[in-house]
């Protein structure tokens, strides 16, 4: 009895050490899982937050191109009339497209090439505008010597000098006279409730 107790006894020591080395291999598995998937989850974080500010850089440069893209062209059409250029006056603040209509409702929307040939080249470009706010209100207020900037499509920028300002009838078409051997915009508009004509005369400032 004494032999077989002692058997026993031995047996269930056997079986208890071999019980703790598995449990102690399973916990090393577990941690060892454990640690894996803290790792792949660490990796997959790190992965993405490089994609997304990839994606915001790229995001940005995309911005960068449009903004340029959109700085280096000027719209071909404004309220549905083609567009020859725009004319700044930085002094007051105006800045106009210039269109190729001589409606009345082109009026309306800015500006208007009422005569000459093409923008910025030999000749009388004559420009036509509303006496209004934002259009040639303040147009009077020039002086000889004020410089503006004529604009073309390209964005290539001519800056002209004011030479002459005068009013004539309404009627007087003398301001329309082109001359060939000079760069020269004529802006035109009305005043004394359109009884008569502001002419504001200007050639190119040249470099």
């Amino acid at each position: 009895m004494a032999r077989g107790k002692h058997s026993l006894h031995s047996y269930n020591g056997t079986y208890d050490d071999y019980e703790d080395e598995d449990k102690a291999k399973r916990n090393t598995i577990t941690i060892i899982v454990v640690a894996l998937v803290i790792i792949a989850i660490v990796v997959f974080a790190i992965i993405c937050f490089k994609n997304f500010k990839n994606q915001e850089k790229e995001t940005v440069n995309n911005v960068g191109e449009e903004t340029t893209t959109l700085k280096e062209t000027m719209i071909s059409t404004y309220q549905g009339y083609d567009v020859l250029g725009k004319i700044i006056i930085d002094e007051f603040e105006i800045e106009q497209y210039i269109l190729d209509s001589r409606e009345d409702k082109a009026l309306e929307c800015g500006v208007i090439k009422l005569y000459g040939g093409s923008l910025n080249n030999y000749g009388n470009f004559c420009i036509a505008g509303h006496n209004k706010a934002g259009v040639f209100e303040k147009l009077e207020e020039m002086e000889t010597g004020s410089n503006f900037k004529i604009v073309e499509p390209n964005l290539t920028e001519t800056e002209y000098k004011i030479t002459e300002i005068y009013s004539v009838e309404a009627d007087d078409l003398k301001c329309l006279m082109q001359d060939d051997e000079k760069i020269e915009i004529t802006l035109i508009t009305c005043e004394n409730a359109s009884t008569t004509r502001l002419i504001v005369k200007a050639e190119e400032i040249k470099k």
